[in-house]
């Protein structure tokens, strides 16, 4: 277990620190902790050219989501350009349907699907928290899931883009770092040049109001975990709620 003083600090700031809740909260400050320091070593992690080799070996792939896929409330919509830049990969979905498509190197593109699956089930679940707290009239309802939604999935997203710049701006500024994103790139891009898919931008989503539930989902957003599962070369913990 960890204890370090950012957790303490976080254990007594949040007001679910205490009583019953005390060792929950503890246990997700506890392993947010411990995914920032493998975040930062891996940050640090000079990439080697046997590691550079074996990426220019790889083939990107396409990792779709079934046919069928729903997604009611656009919540996926909404997080998959940050966890995609986020993982490395490019993602989409064709007209007429809310099944995403990755594409990106193979860790990459199993870490981007485990990674919106994970999410997702995160906002439905605080979505339905707050329904129940907030037990709006059916008049109101579909504006409360929107408010919800859009502040949850907005927070996420900062949160995941921060991540990645930070990232970014402390990875080992070696030209085999440099070579590697060029590679994992140029991987992608031949994977859509051979299965002749050309992406465009997509039409921009509205915003939510100022609104309390707006507000209330972009709190939710602030407790969400993310990290790699555990499998695989440096991977971090893997955590669910």
């Amino acid at each position: 277990m960890i204890h370090d003083d950012r957790t303490r600090q976080c254990a007594q700031e949040n007001p679910r620190a205490s009583g019953e809740d005390h060792g929950e909260w503890l246990r997700e400050a506890e392993a947010m902790a411990a995914i920032e320091k493998a975040d930062a070593l891996m940050a640090v992690h000079e990439v080697t050219e046997d590691e550079l080799n074996l990426t220019k070996q790889e083939k990107a792939i396409l990792r779709r989501e079934p046919p069928e896929t729903k997604d009611p409330h656009l919540i996926k919509y909404r997080l998959i350009y940050a966890v995609s830049r986020f993982c490395g990969c490019r993602a989409w979905r064709e007209t007429g349907s809310k099944a995403v498509t990755f594409c990106g190197l193979p860790s990459d593109a199993q870490l981007a699907t485990w990674m919106l699956d994970t999410l997702t089930a995160f906002v439905q679940n605080e979505l339905v928290n707050h329904l129940i707290e907030v037990g709006p009239s059916r008049g109101e309802r579909r504006q409360v899931i929107r408010d919800f939604v859009i502040g949850c999935t907005d927070r996420i997203s900062e949160r995941l883009n921060k991540l990645r710049a930070q990232r970014e701006l402390a990875a080992v500024p070696t030209s085999n770092a440099k070579a590697l994103v060029v590679v994992k790139d140029a991987a992608i891009q031949a994977k859509l040049d051979e299965l002749g898919i050309h992406l465009c931008s997509g039409s921009g989503l509205c915003g939510a109001s100022d609104s309390p539930s707006y507000g209330a989902g972009s709190a939710a957003g602030n407790r969400a975990s993310f990290g790699r599962p555990v499998s695989g070369k440096n991977a971090t913990l893997r955590l669910t709620r």
